[in-house]
């Protein structure tokens, strides 16, 4: 009888090794809850199904949740030239081509745009857009959505917002901010005017 016992005891520890040396990874909790797997050679990583954890790689962003927002200055200048060339071949007299050029901004015009393919028409997005010129506090502000997008004179591009610079810009670098979902998502973008 004891060597029927020893042979079982053998037997049992045999097995023992030989899951021990086949063993798998081990999904273990951690103490802050997270879920984290033990690799059989003392690695461990958090489980990437945890909710917890997001995987923030581009290419992991599904194509349709993609929102690619530009942002294009136009100079006075600029604004000046085309309004006076418009009114010319519309044969304007001198003073009316004055008066036109008396409503430029003096800070030009400032374009959010996004392509036109972006327009998802059941699918509205609210964003914020702001403007920044050196300081903290926002020159102007206003939430749109983006179906609310008239087209450009860009193929396939549509401005989202167009604001107007009735100021000089006191800054050589102007700051452009899209919020999304109500300042979740952020989109800060340096505008040179100068």
């Amino acid at each position: 009888m004891g060597g029927m016992s020893l042979s079982r005891a053998c037997m049992a520890l045999f097995f023992a090794f030989a899951a021990n040396a086949f063993a798998n990874d081990v999904v273990a909790t951690a103490s802050n809850g997270a879920t984290v797997i033990l690799h059989d050679n003392g690695r461990w990583e958090y489980h990437q199904n945890n909710s917890n954890i997001r995987d923030v790689r581009q290419s992991a962003i599904p194509e349709d949740a993609k929102f690619n927002v530009m942002v294009e200055y136009e100079s006075p200048d600029r604004v000046r030239n085309n309004v006076r060339l418009a009114m010319e071949a519309a044969y304007a007299t001198e003073e009316e081509i004055r008066d036109s050029l008396r409503a430029v901004p003096k800070g030009g015009y400032i374009y959010f745009q996004v392509k036109t393919s972006q327009i998802k028409k059941g699918m509205p997005r609210k964003l914020t857009y702001s403007l920044y010129d050196g300081s903290k506090k926002p020159i102007f502000t206003k939430t749109a959505y983006d179906t609310d997008a008239v087209p450009s004179e860009q193929r396939g591009v549509s401005n989202l917002l167009v604001v107007p610079v009735y100021g000089h810009p006191k800054s050589n670098v102007m700051l452009a901010r899209v919020q999304a979902r109500d300042g979740m998502e952020t989109l800060d973008i340096d505008i040179p005017v100068r």
